[in-house]
């Protein structure tokens, strides 16, 4: 009887051999959508497919797997934020996806750490595949013999539309087209190289893009990139993806860059698509046309005629530096909890009070990211008006230290009690607590001390 039970389970039984044949066809199906830094085990998800949101989720846990195979990533926990960091989207669009997935059985999380499901990890690479890969060659395939059938050519009055093509596609050099519209501006083609570099019809910048901020560089770079790609192909949109990939090769930093150009829409449009699709593009208007020019001018002339006024607006406010001596602070934080009638030894014990910043130690019960991060910041920020003397404060610093989440804090601006109680509109550099924000923060300290937690 022992005999044939076994005889039916060594069905289930595999060996290494077998296991090490489905992770080489795993690897071979994954190839077109991946890549696995050597040193970092940095995942590198491929540029050439429209991918959407959740297909980036699903490559990069695919690419998590693989990386943890070869003793990379070890002891990284895959959290939401992690992920969202790695891919270039916002946390809050990550986590519904995720969620999703969670929910399907497709990912497990244990310890707020993510991975996929090693059975599911074929089933979506063949998805992908049949989607970006076999879909494209056969729709290729039938458009190449519908050329092949000869049709007859009627005679019509009305207009044909042709299908739209490519501008990755149409991109056409004509070397004299360009010197005449240099000519214009009186610079040359030589100016021109000094600045950007062509392969493969692929402009990379040089120089003359770095900022004094992020933002700044964004906006230099995307202005000089869309000038030179208007004046070399004559034309003035691009494909975020391409646009994306020849920025990041020429270093530029490309995060949070659509959120800064957003801001900049008189002189750059972003062209979006359905929600959650990649296939978006860039279009320079005529009046970013005329600052790309002037900035490029700038840059081979050294000139400065750069309007002072736009790029003020790039600039961030900065906020107050905190900086106080150890006796004149633990002053302040009696005469501070005297005068409101807090009970100072609580107000010591559940606030850090360092010579140069404070941080809460134990964080507030809420579950909406919004309101946690607007209550610590009312706390923490009448602290620093009244024990520190700080009136302007970076919120993402103080969140940082008090292990409150800082994402999207560019929301804060939206929410009906940060503009009851705060004046400023950069919560990440620059906020500032009203004369009724600072009121309304000392009663919820009073609370927060009693029961170690406080309403709006």
């Amino acid at each position: 009887m022992d005999d044939k039970k076994l005889e039916i389970l060594k069905d289930l039984i595999v060996d290494e051999e077998h296991t090490l044949e489905d992770l080489r066809r795993l690897v071979e199906k994954s190839k077109p959508f991946l890549k696995i830094e050597s040193k970092t085990g940095k995942i590198i998800i491929s540029p050439e497919f429209p991918l959407t949101v959740k297909e980036k989720i699903i490559i990069f846990l695919i690419g998590i797997y693989f990386s943890k195979e070869l003793n990379l990533n070890k002891d990284v926990q895959i959290t939401s934020r992690f992920i969202s960091e790695s891919i270039d989207i916002a946390q809050t669009t990550v986590s519904g996806p995720l969620g999703n997935y969670v929910k399907n059985k497709i990912v497990g999380i244990e310890n707020d750490s993510y991975t996929i499901k090693y059975y599911e990890i074929e089933k979506q690479l063949d998805t992908l595949t049949h989607k970006y890969l076999i879909k494209e060659k056969n729709s290729a395939i039938m458009t190449s013999k519908k050329q092949r059938v000869p049709v007859k050519k009627k005679s019509t009055k009305r207009r044909q539309i042709s299908e739209p093509v490519s501008q990755k596609i149409d991109k056409k050099l004509d070397e004299e087209l360009l010197e005449n519209k240099l000519e214009k501006y009186n610079l040359t083609v030589d100016n021109l190289h000094s600045i950007i570099n062509v392969v493969d019809n692929e402009i990379i910048l040089l120089r003359g893009w770095k900022g004094v901020s992020n933002k700044e560089s964004h906006i230099k770079a995307t202005l000089l990139f869309l000038t030179v790609h208007k004046l070399m192909y004559g034309l003035d949109e691009i494909q975020s993806s391409e646009f994306r990939k020849c920025l990041l090769d020429a270093g530029v930093p490309v995060k949070y860059m659509s959120t800064t150009l957003k801001n900049y829409s008189t002189y750059i449009v972003h062209k979006r698509g359905p929600i959650g699709s990649t296939n978006t593009s860039y279009r320079i208007t005529p009046l970013g046309f005329q600052k790309g020019i002037i900035l490029l001018k700038d840059i081979i002339e050294n000139t400065s005629n750069f309007d002072l006024k736009f790029k003020s607006k790039i600039k961030n406010e900065q906020s107050d530096k905190i900086s106080i001596n150890e006796e004149e602070l633990n002053q302040n934080i009696t005469f501070f909890a005297e005068r409101n009638g807090l009970d100072e030894e609580k107000l010591r014990t559940l606030f850090d009070f360092q010579n140069d910043g404070i941080r809460m130690c134990v964080p507030l019960r809420e579950n909406i990211r919004k309101r946690i991060q607007i209550k610590t910041l009312m706390l923490l920020g009448v602290i620093l008006k009244k024990v520190y003397d700080v009136k302007n404060f970076s919120g993402k610093i103080l969140l940082k230290n008090s292990g409150v989440s800082y994402d999207r804090l560019d929301l804060l601006n939206s929410n009906k009690y940060y503009k009851m109680y705060f004046s400023a509109n950069k919560p990440k550099s620059a906020m500032q607590l009203t004369h009724g924000g600072e009121n309304q923060a000392i009663e919820m300290l009073k609370t927060y001390l009693e029961t170690e937690d406080c309403q709006l």
